[in-house]
């Protein structure tokens, strides 16, 4: 559901030609079969072939193994925006959020994840906590759209993207607890809940309301919450909670450099004592190496982001298609206003996820090749130096990935104006197939 529009950002809007569209783990109990999934199904049959190309070469193009499409929407709405591996489950997010444009409002959207140990696709059930509700059980949770699945102080967690048919005075969010998923309807004024943090003890929630970009504090643990504090920047939506320095930050959108409004705004910074207050950003230093062109939306955000080796590694883009983003550079964060571009091998590619395990950080990209996709991941160790692991091609490009065990799970995905019927599919690349291994 999109807000309003301030008079400032629709006049900004209006001259960048955009409009107002952007201001707008065990195995659990309760599950229902998705999809129920042959066993993957290899590109080859000789795997004594598949192996020997992977150690010489890093395109595993042959060896990507197709585990399903347990998706039912358009193929915009099948988009994997997140995947989340949680106690063995690989979760995956989907759905569309916009009001406009190809598979609007695409709710309700199931929870489903690929059981690794199975290799099935699960549906898992959802109940509600509010009080003075009859209890509910359901097969899917009350949004438009699954963004991002959070894991915080170790329970699994979705933000209430944006809800499905309900008012816009409360907003939700899910967490599984135990072994069932719980919906949280009490997020004052919550009517897009981009983001969940849980910092010195207490959650915190970034929403987009009617009115400014939002922060809401709860001090236990999700029961109950209260208005915080809002981010003095442009636009109605908070998108973005990340730490860096020990410190818990809420971000909107942001400008780029430009030569006709300025890049400077505000971020929200709350320190270890809970004490919050506005802190002024340059565009030019937290989206390094971007710049406003002309027919282009100005409004920029942080969208995926991992701490790694103290600093913050971060994807940026442009806000696009209500809330979605538009990635445009991959970015190394060591303080507020500290921030460098990465330049990977393949200068043309653009990222879309990023993950961290023990020592090594990886970023998923793609490249458009006339037309098909070379989905690439690099891996690093100091955030310096990329190297790639893998390559392989693709009909449609891979919005999201994970790992475990050493294999990578990739979500794939697609655009409105180019759309795929691969969108929505879930492969694997297994270890043994990717020539340099991470242990």
């Amino acid at each position: 559901m999109q807000s309003g529009t301030k008079w400032t950002a629709l006049i900004l809007s209006v001259v960048a030609g955009v409009g107002g569209m952007i201001i707008g783990s065990t195995k659990l109990k309760n599950n229902t079969s998705a999809s129920v999934q042959p066993r993957a199904e290899r590109a080859v049959t000789n795997a004594t072939s598949r192996t020997t190309a992977a150690v010489m070469s890093t395109d595993v193009t042959a060896v990507v193994e197709s585990l399903g499409k347990p998706f039912k929407k358009a193929p915009y709405a099948n988009n994997v925006w997140d995947l989340q591996l949680y106690r063995g489950k690989i979760y995956m997010g989907h759905g569309n959020s916009s009001n406009v444009g190809v598979a609007p409002n695409a709710g309700p959207i199931p929870i489903i994840y690929y059981d690794t140990i199975t290799s099935t696709f699960q549906t898992q059930t959802v109940s509600s906590s509010n009080p003075g509700i009859l209890p509910t059980t359901k097969m899917f949770v009350d949004e438009e759209q699954i963004d991002i699945y959070k894991v915080l102080d170790g329970k699994l967690f979705i933000p209430g993207n944006d809800s499905d048919g309900e008012s816009w005075g409360l907003g939700n969010f899910y967490r599984l607890d135990g072994e069932i998923w719980t919906k949280y309807r009490n997020l004052p004024l919550g009517v897009h809940v981009y983001d969940l943090a849980s910092y010195r003890g207490k959650l915190f929630a970034a929403l987009g309301t009617e009115d400014k970009p939002t922060v809401l504090i709860s001090h236990d643990q999700g029961e109950s919450w209260q208005h915080y504090g809002t981010i003095n920047t442009y636009g109605y939506r908070a998108y973005t909670l990340f730490q860096i320095g020990g410190k818990l930050y809420a971000s909107g959108m942001m400008y780029p450099a430009n030569n006709i409004w300025g890049d400077r705004t505000y971020i929200l910074e709350i320190n270890t004592n809970l004490q919050k207050r506005d802190v002024v950003i340059y565009g030019s230093r937290m989206l390094p190496g971007l710049t406003y062109q002309l027919g282009t939306t100005p409004y920029n955000r942080i969208g995926k982001n991992v701490n790694f080796d103290n600093k913050l590694l971060y994807i940026a883009g442009q806000v696009f298609n209500d809330g979605q983003l538009t990635p445009r550079s991959l970015n190394v964060m060591t303080a507020i206003n500290q921030a460098r571009r990465v330049i990977l091998p393949d200068t043309a590619a653009l990222p879309t996820d990023v993950l961290a395990r023990e020592g090594k950080a990886y970023v998923l990209t793609y490249t458009r090749q006339n037309l098909n996709y070379i989905n690439r991941i690099y891996e690093t160790t100091d955030l310096v130096t990329w190297t790639e692991i893998l390559s392989f091609e693709q009909d449609t490009y891979a919005r999201s990935f994970e790992e475990s065990e050493g294999d990578f799970y990739f979500g794939l995905g697609t655009d409105p104006d180019v759309l795929s019927a691969s969108s929505g599919k879930l492969l694997r690349v297994r270890r043994d197939n990717i020539a340099i291994n991470s242990n």
